[in-house]
């Protein structure tokens, strides 16, 4: 089996988070998905995640205040806010990597946006932290 990248999608929209599972799948992208801002941050720091895709209007924590605490954490982690909101604080675009608009076509700039953040991650990553873990040789218990 080949690797994969994780995408953390983070929406409170069912149908919306559901769309954007099923087409990451199918994309090759192995998905975890969360409905509010505290669950989205316990995931993130408790799980490998390669991408978080964010909705900024979620509850418990705003997708801003979620940013913060994930950069915080893994700040080598690419997040895209999903927002089309224009009044946007400074502290809050400084913690995310880009801002998708909602209102853009999802397949073909959602998809591009996705590809290029990752080529980012992964280009700065150190040579070889892609490889699978090898196992050592097998050892046998004595009696």
């Amino acid at each position: 089996m080949s690797w994969k990248p994780v995408i953390l999608c983070v929406d409170d929209t069912p149908g919306v988070l559901e769309g954007q599972k099923v087409l990451l799948e199918e994309n090759g992208y192995r998905v975890l998905t969360a409905t509010n801002g505290r669950e989205a941050v316990q995931l993130f720091v408790s799980r490998s995640v390669d991408l978080v895709l964010l909705d900024y209007h979620i509850s418990e924590l705003n997708g801003g205040e979620a940013a913060l605490r994930m950069n915080d954490a893994k700040p080598d982690v690419p997040i895209a806010l999903v927002s089309d909101d224009d009044c946007l604080t400074r502290w809050v675009l400084e913690a995310v990597d880009c801002i998708v608009p909602k209102s853009q076509p999802i397949i073909s700039c959602f998809l591009e946006e996705i590809d290029y953040l990752l080529s980012i991650r992964f280009l700065f990553r150190p040579f070889g932290a892609l490889k699978a873990p090898r196992q050592g040789p097998h050892k046998h218990a004595s009696n």
